[in-house]
């Protein structure tokens, strides 16, 4: 079987002029965003519905005595909440475009984060540094994870710096138990 190029050599490669890596950078961001609000929820799931039970008996026959007064209150007020409308939706149109290019430059910088740490740019020498702090003989680990950010330049780094991150503590585990 032939043998493939490896991912290290990518790193080699000449930057492209005139590409812009904001799209992509935002677009990170906003995944991560979304995976922290969805981690979010998965952890506060089971409080949320062991307290339904509570809140359907407390919360229902509130609401639905409060209903009515809701229902007229809302009848008084429509007429004026529509014919102010127009206005309101102006001010949004012409506040939208400064609103949206405000999150796109957030979710960007999100994303270069996430990119920085993926890349082992951030992450990996915190994690190199607690483990050489802790026992003499994971010396040998950070000198295997400073190596590894050195091919985490390549474009693939995230999956290999999140290995070598994840790979660095079962082994000094395993070397400290072997020594032990």
């Amino acid at each position: 079987m032939p043998t493939l190029p490896t991912i290290k050599t990518l790193p080699n490669l000449p930057a492209l002029p005139g590409l812009d890596a904001k799209p992509f950078l935002a677009s990170v961001g906003a995944g991560d965003v979304a995976i922290e609000r969805i981690r979010e929820r998965v952890t506060t799931f089971p409080t949320r519905v062991s307290a339904l039970p509570t809140r359907v008996t407390t919360e229902v026959p509130a609401a639905v005595a409060a209903l009515p007064a809701q229902v007229q209150e809302l009848a008084q007020t429509l007429p004026t909440q529509v014919q102010e409308l127009p206005a309101q939706l102006r001010k949004q149109a012409t506040e939208f475009p400064a609103k949206a290019e405000k999150l796109y430059d957030e979710l960007a910088a999100r994303g270069e984060k996430v990119v920085a740490e993926l890349r082992g740019t951030k992450k990996a020498k915190p994690a190199a540094k607690k483990p050489a702090a802790k026992k003499p003989a994971a010396k040998k680990a950070p000198a295997a994870t400073t190596s590894t950010p050195t091919a985490s330049t390549t474009s693939t780094n995230g999956a290999t710096a999140a290995t070598s991150t994840t790979a660095t503590p079962s082994q000094t585990t395993l070397e400290g138990t072997s020594n032990a």
